[in-house]
């Protein structure tokens, strides 16, 4: 997200990330694929931003001296950026570099060192998604068919049971399978088949940690197909999108879900609170943290998991006090 001060930075719009020659364009084309879509999209706003601010400071963008770098996180630091859009500054810039086959600056020593300073008097603890945990999950079903404003008025009762068949939807399907947004939004009925238990396997086609597209399968619980199938319209065929919301939409629904059930900091709710509450759910059920990592469709050994699940793992102390 561009903030006010990356606005006080890049007065204008320079080119797009980054400009290969044209003998280049073909492999810079089949390197972007690796990425996911929004990946994608943050790495050539953060490139932007950087190639404007070298415009107006009369710098190189491409290829970036490693002092050029620098300076430049120093001006990002000293206008408000956080050091985790440092991070995702200097990442898009070594990206560029790649892609325009030129050794990246990031790799500098200078920089790196420069980077770590900065870590160190910027970082803040990062405040955690909202999770869709059991008990929230227990709260939501509690007040999902309650009749709420809408417009200038109330739903009906018929309305309310109808809108709130697909919050329970979502939130069982983003809970059990944690699903990224991306995900969400592209998930068919026909990625969704029932099992003789009553349980449910989701195929996820494409995913941010699956740049080949090889896909994966994951498991849902009998509660979350049942919430599917009171969902599904009669006759709809498996190429039917089952949400139907497109990634922002799926984010704000999420949040006014928890916001309707009352909950206290629904404000930090969001699209990734199926994800932060799989994980949390599964840890306290005593799941390792491999399996956990195998839902989540997480990198093994990434941290991810570990930093979502730090205040279950970290009962474990009480054991031996």
């Amino acid at each position: 997200m561009t903030t006010a001060a990356d606005r006080q930075i890049v007065p204008h719009e320079p080119s797009s990330l980054p400009e290969l020659r044209a003998a280049d364009r073909g492999v810079a084309a089949s390197l972007e694929s690796v990425l996911a879509d929004n990946t994608r999209r943050t790495y050539d706003a953060q490139w932007r931003i950087f190639a404007g601010w070298c415009d107006e400071v009369g710098l190189t963008s491409l290829p970036a001296e490693p002092l050029t770098v620098a300076r430049y996180l120093a001006a990002r630091a000293n206008s408000g950026a956080s050091i985790a859009t440092l991070r995702l500054a200097t990442s898009a810039i070594s990206k560029a570099h790649e892609w325009a086959k030129l050794e990246s600056p990031c790799r500098d020593p200078g920089v790196r060192a420069s980077l770590k300073g900065w870590g160190r008097r910027l970082s803040k603890p990062q405040r955690q998604s909202g999770a869709l945990t059991a008990d929230v999950l227990a709260v939501i079903r509690l007040t999902a068919v309650q009749p709420r404003s809408r417009g200038r008025g109330f739903e009906t009762s018929e309305q309310a049971v109808e809108r709130g068949k697909f919050d329970l939807a979502l939130v069982a399907v983003l809970s059990d399978a944690g699903l990224r947004r991306s995900e969400a939004a592209a998930l068919t009925w026909g990625d969704v088949v029932r099992w003789d238990d009553g349980s449910g396997r989701i195929t996820v086609v494409r995913s941010k940690t699956d740049a080949e597209a090889q896909g994966a399968v994951v498991a849902i619980t009998p509660a979350a197909m049942e919430a599917l199938a009171a969902l599904r319209p009669v006759g709809v065929g498996g190429e039917a999108r089952v949400i139907g919301l497109s990634e922002s939409q799926i984010a704000r629904r999420v949040k006014a879900i928890a916001k309707a059930a009352g909950l206290a900091d629904w404000e930090f709710f969001s699209g990734h609170s199926g994800r932060v509450g799989m994980a949390r759910r599964m840890a306290q059920n005593g799941a390792p943290t491999h399996e956990i990592e195998r839902q989540g469709r997480w990198k093994q050994g990434g941290g991810m998991v570990g930093r979502y699940t730090r205040g279950e793992t970290a009962g474990s102390a009480l054991r031996y006090l």
